[in-house]
């Protein structure tokens, strides 16, 4: 016997579980809540995602492939490296404080399950890392162009930039006000510049 019909675009359905993961979490999240976004019914959700948790860990894993991409675009474009990953920061704060303070979803992931799942908490340290990588790339643009000193350890200020990003992302979450994230980013990269 054959199962349902899968008439629905895959991508599209996984980036709805996206969003209600994202607003919700995985705990807080039921079945019914998941299929009736997707629009689809239970079976074909099993059978084309697995269960929540596997339904769960592929929204993660688009949401990181789209996010790095979006990365990767905006500090390729044309301007000066600070400049260009001072821009990229404020757009993550305030997408965070207009879509109800969302934060990011894989930080909401790494500290709602992140202490007992290795996989999601796996996950998180690869997204950071990216993160870091990209951030220490440009860094290293930044001090060619003579706009950091050239003593810096770029490593070291790619992590400082990325945890503090990945905090201010967290403080989001709490309604802390926009002028006092936004102020805290213009110190770091008062920092930064020495």
């Amino acid at each position: 016997m054959a199962g349902p019909d899968k008439q629905f675009d895959r991508n599209a359905t996984l980036k709805k579980a996206l969003e209600v993961f994202w607003a919700k979490g995985f705990a807080a999240t039921s079945m019914q809540e998941l299929v009736s976004k997707m629009g689809i019914n239970r079976a074909s959700m099993y059978q084309t995602y697995g269960n929540k948790q596997a339904l769960y860990i592929a929204a993660i894993d688009q949401y990181i492939e789209n996010t790095l991409a979006h990365v990767r675009q905006e500090l390729d474009s044309p301007g000066l490296p600070l400049d260009k990953l001072h821009k990229l920061l404020r757009q993550f704060v305030i997408g965070s404080i207009k879509n109800n303070m969302s934060g990011c979803l894989v930080n909401n992931a790494a500290v709602e399950l992140g202490p007992y799942d290795k996989d999601i908490a796996k996950k998180a340290r690869f997204f950071w890392g990216e993160f870091e990588s990209m951030f220490n790339e440009l860094l290293k643009q930044a001090v060619e162009k003579g706009e950091i000193k050239r003593d810096i350890d770029t490593a070291k200020y790619a992590l400082l930039i990325n945890t503090t990003l990945q905090g201010l992302m967290v403080k989001t979450k709490s309604n802390t006000p926009k002028k006092e994230i936004l102020g805290s980013l213009d110190t770091l990269f008062s920092l930064v510049k020495g």
